[in-house]
């Protein structure tokens, strides 16, 4: 069984988690590197600007598969030394994804996004979600830490006063306070969730795709860099964006429609 599905159409790739029977665990070998051969194939073409996540069945991701844990199966098998690079090999690789692609990367969520499941949420640059969704940090209750590099996801979203409460507490935020921490950008009802994503994502990939790739990178930095060398990155991402094609195209048709009303 396929755990993930895909679909591709006018600059935007949707990407399904699809194994509703196990909540979508991401641990899974399969579903793990189902889905990084997915945004990888997404990344490598140059028609593709945004990157839709969403899931289905009833959640969105339960994160780790907390069976496997218990058995010791899986990315969870070894000693310490091969935990180290199971983690740095399987799931520390869709973080590394999330945090440096230059795509626009939107999460839909129509349930519960736990653990690491969260943190794939976290990783993404806009996050829509329906009523139904909820979100944990809940690896303090089975007695670990986010190897996944959520706890460096999770302060960037929203602060570090409420990253620590969440992540000491594994206390579950509902939609509307998600919506109010920033967790999420908007609560829909779950019957336009995907409508309301399309929307949004078609609107972004409409958009010149150079001008949105330096507008990503430009947004990334802004998190690290100190004023002076961030406004000296500024003014080479733009000279750079005026010398594309598609700056030219877009400044001759805003001129030529002031023409117009002339």
């Amino acid at each position: 069984m396929n755990s993930i599905r895909t679909r591709t159409e006018e600059g935007v790739t949707v990407v399904t988690l699809d194994r509703p029977e196990v909540r979508n665990a991401l641990t899974g070998e399969e579903m793990l590197d189902g889905l990084l051969d997915a945004i990888d194939a997404a990344e490598a073409d140059p028609e593709i600007g945004v990157l839709v996540i969403d899931a289905e069945g009833p959640a969105f991701s339960a994160g780790g598969d907390v069976k496997a844990m218990a058995a010791r199966e899986g990315m969870f098998a070894g000693d310490a030394a091969n935990l180290i690079e199971n983690y740095r090999q399987g799931i520390q690789q869709l973080t590394r994804f999330m945090a440096t692609t230059d795509l626009v990367t939107i999460a839909a969520v129509d349930g519960p996004a736990i653990g690491a499941g969260f943190d794939l949420v976290l990783g993404c640059d806009l996050r829509v979600g329906s009523p139904r969704a909820r979100f944990a940090h809940t690896f303090i209750e089975m007695g670990i830490i986010p190897g996944d590099g959520g706890a460096w996801l999770l302060p960037r979203v929203v602060g570090w006063q409420r990253a620590t409460e969440l992540a000491l507490t594994a206390r579950s935020v509902d939609a509307e306070e998600a919506a109010r921490l920033g967790i999420l950008l908007d609560v829909v009802p779950s019957d336009e969730l995907e409508a309301r994503v399309s929307n949004l994502a078609g609107t972004i990939a409409s958009k010149p795709r150079p001008a949105v790739i330096m507008a990503k990178r430009l947004l990334r930095q802004a998190r690290s860099m100190d004023l002076d060398g961030f406004l000296e990155l500024s003014a080479a991402l733009q000279s750079a964006a005026h010398a594309t094609p598609e700056h030219l195209e877009a400044v001759n048709e805003y001129v030529a429609r002031l023409k117009d009303r002339d």
